[in-house]
């Protein structure tokens, strides 16, 4: 059996999205160690692996990202994605490769597998000879020649425009936006003695030997040059949770005969002010019946959100699992957070996206590009607008029609059990040892 090091940031998706995939190592026999924020260390140790703390990493909490990091407050688009990248992401390298530098030299193993966020880690695995695989919990931001820049959310165009302005974007991103993190990423490449490598800091989140994409090539722009790495495995779902209770008003869900909307703002968007709020005025009236998960915040504190009793047609709950939910549901009012849009795709359901905040952009891009539903360019829509995007979802059967043909091909996919196969792949005597030279892509 191998030994596997998973090393993941502590926003909530990206570590959790890995739990299927570990889960299924440990099962396996694998020895795993989760170098991960302590504030996931008994969702590790669920399913079998050994949690290994941060040193010199700053562990912050995720799901208050903004409290933590209040420079990245009221940024939108490429200037967030460019702070939240040299500030938290790449800004962390640093600290992360002194910790697992120690970790590796105790106790040497024989695959590495992260997150795309986990900055440093390919260096390491560089340094180290060690093969290593990233996930993909993301829109795709490898973009050369007709696929368009990531950041500003645009979607593809042809004639000859097209190059010239995609080639103009993705310089403007390199140079300006991206330019911190990437002299920082730069720099440290140099101090571990390691020659450039010429790839931009956003084609670095993906290992050029193994990136399990966490949707299917549907939801993705075509690349015509996309690396040799990418496999696409499906929607990132998480396991059925064993000790799940249903709220008193499950039955209705089950049994209704109005269409249900579900309303989620994600798990790191924690003010009920920017969509749940919206939402729950827009929808008050209409012959719905709406489902709101709040993560963290609890009923009454939404209640207090919203200045006003909750609507009759309303139903709010902290958590709900989505695979129990989505079946029964007619259109996901959501920020547009991958992991909810690609496993709302997995279950056929048509979106109605609001936001602009971090990558959302890109993923509202998608959406709108695959036909799966609406995009709105803005983070708190008025409950006017947002009305008038439900409606427009839930009667245009065009939305739905795109929604259930992703979801045949995301249902073809088990994302635990075939990243599972892949990294066991990887990890075999071999396999990898002498393609660690990263892969120089040229515009």
């Amino acid at each position: 059996m191998s030994r596997v090091l998973v090393v993941t940031v502590p926003v909530p998706a990206h570590t959790r999205n890995a739990l299927p995939i570990v889960a299924r190592l440990v099962e396996r026999g694998h020895e795993v160690a989760w170098f991960a924020s302590r504030h996931f260390h008994d969702d590790v140790e669920a399913v079998g692996a050994t949690p290994v703390p941060y040193g010199r990493t700053r562990d912050f909490d995720g799901e208050r990202l903004l409290e933590e990091f209040p420079q990245l407050a009221g940024l939108r688009g490429p200037r967030a994605i460019g702070r939240a990248y040299a500030d938290v992401f790449v800004g962390g390298a640093r600290n992360r490769i002194a910790d697992l530098s120690a970790l590796l030299a105790e106790q040497p193993v024989d695959v590495i597998l992260c997150d795309g966020l986990s900055y440093g880690v390919s260096l390491l695995a560089e340094v180290h000879g060690v093969p290593y695989a990233t996930i993909g919990d993301g829109p795709i931001a490898h973009a050369h020649g007709p696929t368009p820049a990531f950041g500003p959310g645009f979607q593809p165009m042809s004639g000859p425009l097209s190059r010239l302005r995609n080639h103009a974007v993705r310089t403007a991103t390199r140079r300006w936006i991206l330019a911190q993190a990437q002299a920082t990423h730069d720099a440290l490449r140099a101090d571990l003695g390691l020659a450039p490598d010429g790839r931009s800091v956003l084609e670095v989140s993906m290992s050029p030997l193994l990136h399990l994409q966490g949707c299917t090539p549907s939801f993705e722009y075509p690349t015509p040059n996309m690396p040799a790495s990418v496999r696409w495995i499906g929607a990132l779902r998480p396991d059925p949770p064993a000790n799940w209770m249903p709220p008193p008003w499950w039955d209705e869900v089950l049994t209704s005969r109005r269409p249900v909307v579900h309303v989620t703002q994600g798990s790191i968007r924690p003010d009920m002010r920017e969509l749940v709020v919206p939402a729950l005025r827009a929808l008050a009236d209409e012959d719905v019946l709406v489902v709101v998960t709040t993560g963290r915040v609890a009923e009454p504190d939404l209640v207090a959100a919203l200045g006003a009793p909750l609507p009759a047609n309303a139903r709010v709950c902290e958590f709900v699992p989505y695979d129990l939910l989505l079946p029964h549901v007619d259109v996901c009012v959501a920020n547009g957070g991958f992991t909810g849009v690609t496993t709302a795709l997995h279950h056929g359901v048509p979106l109605a996206q609001v936001g602009s905040t971090e990558e959302k952009a890109e993923i509202g891009a998608r959406i709108r590009w695959s036909g799966v539903g609406v995009r709105m360019r803005t983070t708190s829509p008025s409950p006017r607008r947002l009305r008038a995007a439900v409606r427009r979802v839930l009667h245009d059967p065009g939305y739905r029609a795109a929604a259930q043909r992703i979801g045949v091909e995301m249902r073809s996919h088990d994302a635990g059990r075939e990243g599972a196969d892949l990294v066991e792949r990887l990890c075999a005597p071999g396999a990898a040892r002498g393609a660690l030279a990263p892969t120089v892509t040229r515009q």
